[in-house]
C-alpha cells in the first residue's frame, strides 16, 4: 500500500482524531503517501501535521464548479484506497469518483454516502457509548492494521508569529482556551480562575488563546495575564501547547488537539458526553475531566478545577 486518501473536511476535532488514525496507519506503513481533502479553515493544522504529504481543498461554499475542480484534483491521482471519515453526501460522491480499488466509509454514514463504499467499518454496539476516536479506529480494521492509536501526533517545527515571553523559573505557565463554537459548552468562570492562579504561587503566566476575540469583563493588569484570543492561526496552537504545563478547555477543538499532543489537561464537559467526545489517548495521571451531572457547567466551581489544575501539575512533577 503506497498512496491512501482520507477524506475529513471538518470539523476541527474531527479533524484531529482522523490524525491519530493517520499516525497509527504511518507507524505500521512507514512509507505511504497520505493525501486529505480537508475544509480551507482548517487546512493549516492539516499541513502542518507531519503524517500529510498533501492537502486538497474542499470549498464548503464553493458551489458546483469548486466541487467539480476538487473531484478533477482527487481523479489525478490513482490510490490504493480511499477512507471516507466524513460519511456525508459530499464525501461520500468525492469517495466515488477517486480512483481507487478499495474505497472504505463509515458504517454510520448519512445522507445516502454508503452506496459509494465498497467495504465499511464495523457497526458499534446498540447502546453501548464509543468513543468518537474508537469509531475512526474501525478503519484500521479494514486495513488490516493493529488499532494502536497510542501515538502523539506530530507537527512540522514551524515559524510561529506568537512571541511568547519566558515564564520565570520555576513558574508554570498555563493555556486556557475560554470559549467554544458552541455556547451552551462555555464556562462563564476562567476570568476569576486566571485572577486566582496569577494571585497564587507557583503559576507565572496564564495565557487565554482561542480564534473569537475574548476579553475579561474587568481587566487584568497582571503582566503574567497574556491575551492572544483572536490573535494566532490555527496552525499556531501546536507550537502554543507545547509549552504549557497545563492546558484547560471546555469540549473543543484545541481540547482535542492538547490531548492529541499529550499535553498535561483539565477539561470541562457540559451538553457533551467524555465518553463519547473525551480527550483521546486517554492518560490518567496526567488528564482530568469535570463533568457536572446534568451538563450543567454552572455546577462547576472555580474551586473545582484549581484543584484539577494542582492535581495535574503535581502528577507531572512526579512523572
Amino acid at each position: 500500500m503506497r498512496r491512501i486518501l482520507i477524506i475529513k473536511p471538518s470539523s476541527m476535532g474531527d479533524i484531529i482524531h482522523g490524525l491519530l488514525v493517520a499516525e497509527a496507519i504511518h507507524a505500521q506503513l512507514p512509507d505511504v503517501s497520505i493525501d486529505w481533502v480537508v475544509r480551507r479553515e482548517f487546512a493549516p493544522l492539516v499541513d502542518a501535521a507531519r503524517v500529510v504529504d498533501r492537502s486538497l481543498i474542499f470549498e464548503r461554499d464553493g458551489g458546483l464548479k469548486s466541487f467539480l475542480r476538487l473531484i478533477r484534483e482527487i481523479r489525478e491521482t490513482r490510490y490504493d484506497v480511499v477512507l471516507d471519515m466524513q460519511g456525508l453526501a459530499r464525501s461520500g460522491l468525492l469517495t466515488f469518483f477517486a480512483k481507487s480499488a478499495r474505497k472504505i466509509g463509515r458504517s454510520d454514514a448519512r445522507e445516502g454516502a454508503g452506496f459509494f463504499y465498497r467495504e465499511k467499518t464495523a457497526l458499534s454496539l446498540p447502546g453501548q457509548p464509543m468513543h468518537a476516536v474508537k469509531i475512526l479506529s474501525g478503519f484500521l480494521d479494514v486495513l488490516g492494521l493493529k488499532p494502536d492509536l497510542s501515538q502523539a501526533i506530530r507537527f512540522h517545527p514551524t515559524t510561529s508569529k506568537v512571541d511568547l515571553p519566558p515564564v520565570r523559573e520555576g513558574q508554570r505557565r498555563v493555556v486556557v482556551f475560554p470559549e467554544s463554537r458552541r455556547a451552551e459548552k462555555n464556562w462563564s468562570g476562567y476570568e476569576r480562575l486566571t485572577r486566582e492562579f496569577l494571585d497564587a504561587p507557583g503559576i507565572g503566566q496564564v495565557l487565554w488563546c482561542g480564534h473569537v476575540a475574548y476579553a475579561p469583563k474587568r481587566a487584568i493588569s497582571d503582566p503574567g495575564f497574556i491575551n492572544l484570543t483572536a490573535k494566532t492561526g490555527i496552525d499556531d496552537l501546536p507550537g502554543i501547547l507545547e509549552t504549557a504545563d497545563c492546558v484547560v478547555s471546555n469540549d473543543s477543538g484545541p481540547m482535542h488537539l492538547a490531548a492529541a499532543q499529550k499535553r498535561p489537561l483539565v477539561a470541562l464537559f457540559g451538553p457533551t458526553s467524555p465518553e463519547r467526545f473525551g480527550p483521546y489517548p486517554v492518560q490518567t495521571s496526567i488528564q482530568r475531566i469535570i463533568a457536572p451531572e446534568g451538563g450543567d457547567l454552572t455546577k462547576i466551581d472555580v474551586s473545582e478545577v484549581r484543584r484539577a489544575v494542582a492535581e495535574v501539575l503535581e502528577a507531572v512533577e512526579a512523572s
